[in-house]
């Protein structure tokens, strides 16, 4: 899910930040659907999240490496929780990656008493008592920032200390994505960010300042991540903006 308050006839979708900024919790947000239900273009955005329905299940969906279309059902209502990318790890206290791809139920990493206590919570709009702000990974944090800004591994991992497989199987843990992985990600979401904000968006000068070899390298790209052309999924998001 993207954008801060998306809507359409079939969905309702609304997101905030913590007014005072968590270094585990990205954002929460909310989603409703309408009476015909609604198929989401779910892309990835190499964070995790704990979704909460209003029948009272609750579930954590971790990272994502291609688009997922679950349709959802007539009247329903979900309220979540998204973990920062660098955060996923040390949040759940568990190996990022065992989560990659997968919809998991909350009883299956929590006790029930605590599992319930945080579907609560999530459900309230709280932040779950059991995020403890003090198990970031500061490192990983570092090697998320240069990613961002297109720095080689082999680079980050120097300014660390580290070495490069010791970086990569960092990343891996706390993330659940390798950092090739991370980078096409990010790299992405760069590019629906810029054209988000671009009046009349060139997909050629977008692809470059995304961080693109040429054009035809972010379609390749963006219609592996998304199931779309740029061209088709930018006119989807304004459809639904």
């Amino acid at each position: 899910m993207n954008g801060s308050d998306t809507a359409s006839p079939a969905s309702l979708y609304r997101e905030r930040r913590p007014v005072v900024p968590h270094p585990l919790v990205a954002c929460q947000w909310e989603q409703r659907v309408g009476a015909d239900g609604y198929v989401q273009r779910v892309l990835p955005d190499a964070c995790a999240d704990v979704i909460v329905s209003v029948s009272g299940a609750a579930t954590v969906v971790g990272p994502a490496t291609s688009v997922q279309l679950p349709r959802l059902p007539a009247g329903e209502r979900l309220r979540g929780l998204r973990f920062r990318t660098a955060a996923i790890g040390s949040a759940l206290g568990l190996p990022a990656d065992e989560l990659r791809d997968l919809q998991v139920p909350l009883r299956d990493l929590f006790p029930a008493h605590e599992a319930g206590r945080i579907a609560d919570q999530v459900w309230r709009g709280e932040l779950p008592s059991f995020l403890d702000p003090g198990v970031r990974e500061r490192r990983v944090e570092h090697a998320l920032t240069g990613l961002r800004r297109q720095v080689r591994v082999a680079e980050i991992a120097d300014d660390l200390g580290l070495s490069a497989r010791h970086l990569r199987r960092l990343v891996l843990a706390h993330t659940g994505l390798e950092p090739r992985t991370l980078a096409r990600v990010v790299r992405f979401q760069r590019f629906l960010d810029l054209s988000d904000r671009a009046a009349e968006p060139s997909l050629a000068g977008l692809a470059a300042r995304a961080g693109y070899a040429d054009q035809a390298h972010l379609t390749r790209e963006v219609r592996a991540l998304s199931g779309l052309t740029p061209s088709a999924l930018l006119a989807e998001r304004h459809r639904s903006a």
